[in-house]
């Protein structure tokens, strides 16, 4: 199997996350991984990677950069001479850096032939101070990276408690599945996670007990030409849906009377749970948020806590991102 030395630059938007995304997505696409290091400072982790198609590092939210790794060096002359026997012919530019990296490093590649294009280059340049040895360094992947454009004040059918994009893909990614997988989101609402699975190469399934938030799910998967089948349910009757499923992945609205009816939310959950549990296999993961309000143990016959995560949205809400695994 090929090996590759990828450089990932994580999001300072949480400080576990980043990591934690990438190695469920690795784990769900069984791409075996080594640390090589890690920079805490620079949120720089360089791993060597067994795989021929780096193309999981897409279904990233949390990493801002990725890049194939070079090497580490002190100079940048030296750099210069790294980058020369992996760059392409044309032009380049430093993609991150302060001013100096940039005219330093930038200069020395000049000297090897290549051209700056600031605008549209050929090749865009990671250089990332390592704190020990020197610079980091690495040749760009381009990420797509279009999560704005899917906000929720953006789809035809809107509900202001309708999950950010950017967490819906890291709750798809923590779920450990890959492409062609089943999974089913029995709180779907106007379907911020299921758009964000489909959109990576999901089967999605959703259910929701308001006939209008059915219709609107419906209504935004189309918008995005996403296959999805969406049905009116209640979320404590999911072993009554026929398909085999590989994953369970959902945001609950935390106990709006609309949604629900059992006033005590710990009684509610872990009924859900016990629901949820009936539709998946040993081995299998339920992502679940909660409100930190509400106070559960979640390690149970039926599943183990091997994840949590906390989350600050606004000072009335802290969600706690939950993935439980069928024991």
């Amino acid at each position: 199997m090929l090996k590759m030395n990828l450089l990932f630059n994580l999001s300072g938007e949480h400080p576990l996350l980043p990591k934690a995304e990438i190695f469920a997505t690795l784990e769900g696409e069984d791409i075996a991984y080594t640390i090589s290091s890690e920079n805490i400072q620079e949120r720089i982790i360089i791993m060597e990677v067994e795989t021929e198609n780096p193309e999981f590092i897409n279904r990233l939210a949390m990493t801002k950069k990725v890049g194939e790794f070079i090497g580490t060096s002190k100079n940048f002359e030296e750099i210069a001479q790294k980058i020369q026997k992996k760059l392409i012919n044309g032009s380049f530019a430093i993609g991150n850096g302060s001013q100096s990296i940039r005219e330093n490093l930038g200069k020395e590649i000049w000297k090897l032939g290549y051209g700056v294009d600031l605008l549209n280059p050929k090749s865009s340049i990671l250089c990332f101070k390592d704190g020990k040895i020197g610079y980091d360094i690495a040749i760009e992947t381009p990420l797509k990276r279009d999560f704005n454009e899917r906000r929720p004040h953006k789809r035809p059918c809107f509900h202001p408690t309708s999950i950010d994009p950017k967490i819906a893909r890291v709750l798809v990614n923590l779920a450990r599945i890959k492409k062609g997988d089943t999974i089913l989101d029995p709180f779907c609402g106007t379907g911020g996670i299921l758009i964000e699975a489909a959109l990576i190469g999901m089967i999605t399934l959703g259910c929701d007990i308001s006939e209008e938030m059915v219709e609107g799910c419906i209504k935004n998967m189309r918008n995005y030409n996403l296959d999805c089948k969406i049905i009116k349910c209640d979320a404590m009757n999911i072993d009554r849906i026929d398909d085999e499923l590989d994953a369970i992945i959902t945001d609950p609205p935390y106990g709006r009377s609309s949604y629900i009816t059992d006033k005590n939310k710990e009684r509610f959950y872990s009924e859900f749970i016990t629901s949820a549990a009936k539709k998946l296999n040993t081995g299998k993961h339920l992502i679940l948020t909660m409100s930190d309000s509400i106070k559960l143990d979640l390690n149970k016959e039926e599943f183990k806590q091997i994840e949590e995560y906390t989350i600050y949205v606004h000072k009335s809400l802290t969600r706690r991102i939950h993935v439980l695994k069928r024991i």
